[in-house]
């Protein structure tokens, strides 16, 4: 049973985006993070975790002893190619399995995706591609 697919499509089916699936087997937690293209509240994560009791205890018999959901946080992952073609524009951190010119760790502006390459303005004369397969972790950085 993949149950993150199973999350993903309960989660979509009400109108969420699933971001991240943690599940630790060993303690029973399922910790998700939802988006919507908005704002994220409080009740949107009542819903979607009443959803999702309702789906994994009583239509799947699904053994969990605890459900977290919560939004991404302003600072989200970016974790799919898809996050990386809809954040076009924004300022982003990276860190890189493999440094590029003895450096792992690059901020700068999210230009999107080319061929597979993720394309970082360092500056205004410098711009970075790195392969998706290379980036360790990378999140958004806004300014507060």
């Amino acid at each position: 049973m993949d149950i993150q697919k199973i999350i993903s499509d309960s989660v979509e089916n009400i109108g969420y985006e699933l971001v991240e699936c943690e599940h630790n087997q060993n303690n029973g937690l399922i910790r998700i993070f939802i988006d919507n293209g908005d704002i994220i509240s409080v009740e949107d994560c009542v819903k979607v975790s009443n959803h999702l009791n309702l789906v994994l205890s009583v239509e799947l018999d699904y053994d969990f002893s605890r459900l977290e959901v919560s939004s991404p946080g302003v600072d989200r992952k970016l974790i799919k190619i898809a996050d990386f073609e809809r954040f076009s524009g924004e300022k982003i951190k990276v860190k890189l399995y493999s440094p590029i010119e003895n450096q792992k760790k690059y901020q700068g502006k999210l230009l999107g995706l080319k061929e597979n390459l993720v394309q970082l303005e360092l500056d205004k004369n410098k711009i970075l591609e790195v392969p998706f397969d290379e980036i360790q972790l990378a999140r958004l950085d806004p300014d507060l």
